[in-house]
Parts: C-alpha cells; structure tokens; sequence
C-alpha cells in the first residue's frame, strides 16, 4: 500500500492507523463468520476469538517509498490437535460451518473491508477520528481497559492499564503510579480482567 489522500502523501506520523485497520477488518471478517462468538484485537491486530488467537496482522514500513507491506494470516480448518500452541483457534474449532468459508470467501471479505477502511482513511486527508477508523478501532480493540505487560523492542516491559489509543494509533499504558507510557509498538499480554470502568 501506497496510501495518498487528496492532498498528497499520507504523513508517515499517520501510518500507525494502517495496520490498526487492518486489525479491523479482520476482526470484522471473522465476527460476521462466528457471529455468536467474542471476537476482538488484541493491539495493535492479534484478533481473537472467545480470547485465543484466530489472526495475526503484521506491517512493514517502508519509509523510502512511502508505503506499508501489510500480511495476514487466519487458522481456517485446522484441529485442536494441529494448533501450535494452546491459545490459538481455528474457525472450524469455533463453529464456522465446514465447507462454506474457504480461503478465497475469507480472503475477498478481508480484503474489501481492509479497502473500504483505507478509502475512507484516505479520504479524510488520514483523519482517523473523522473517517471513523478511530471510533470503530476503540470498539473492537479488547486490549482498552485490561491489565497488560507489554515487552518493548530493546527495553524493559512496562505494565498498567491499557486505556486509550492516541491521535496516532499508539496505544496508552496507564502505570500504578499514574504514569502514562505511549506505546507505537510492542508484544502486549493481557494480564488479567479489569472491572468495566470509563476509557479515555
């Protein structure tokens, strides 16, 4: 993706929301498959279901063109017994009707709410709280609200309460002295449940 907007290149201080997006519209593909099911990201885009993994999203920036390579994996068919580890799932294990939602079916629903979530983005001028990237992001990311430690590249993990993501997508850890951490990338573990409360 070399995303531009009306006025020119997409700002590379707003490419945070791209793969945020992408963790959208899988979240959104794998909701209308298992409709009964809790379905979510965890950020910035692991997407769960019924709070084991289903999806990773990964992106790549690539500053000197100006673009972001995005990938995306899904566990279709596969047994409890083929799963790599014991927190991941498969659409089969929950509950999706065999034989109906096939690689391509996936795929092409991934792929038309990815663009859809892009096109809005970029047409306003990467504005994600005016596009309602920012909003339906909130919605569906199940990180806000929870305790979590998050294993920083090349630093300590910090741990707190995730409460909110920013005008750029980071993610804000609130620590048990009151701190705020920004967080733009990181492994995040969800600790334990918080009691429901106000997000920021």
């Amino acid at each position: 993706v070399v995303p531009r907007t009306a006025s020119g290149p997409l700002p590379l201080d707003r490419f945070g929301w791209l793969p945020l997006a992408a963790g959208v519209a899988m979240t959104d593909t794998v909701a209308d498959v298992l409709p009964e099911a809790s379905t979510g990201f965890k950020w910035p885009n692991d997407v769960l279901v019924n709070g084991r993994k289903v999806s990773g999203v990964l992106a790549e920036l690539l500053p000197e063109r100006g673009g972001v390579v995005i990938g995306a994996g899904v566990n279709l068919g596969m047994t409890v017994e083929q799963l790599p580890v014991d927190t991941a799932t498969s659409l089969a294990i929950e509950g999706a009707e065999a034989g109906r939602y096939g690689t391509d079916t996936i795929l092409a629903r991934y792929l038309s709410r990815l663009r859809e979530l892009i096109e809005g983005y970029l047409a306003a001028d990467g504005d994600a709280e005016a596009s309602g990237l920012a909003p339906l992001a909130r919605s569906r990311c199940i990180t806000l609200g929870r305790a979590v430690r998050v294993e920083l590249p090349g630093a300590a993990a910090i741990e707190g309460t995730a409460t909110a993501l920013d005008a750029d997508g980071h993610l804000i850890v609130r620590r048990a002295d009151g701190r705020d951490e920004t967080v733009s990338a990181g492994d995040v573990t969800h600790a334990r449940m918080i009691p429901p409360g106000p997000v920021a």
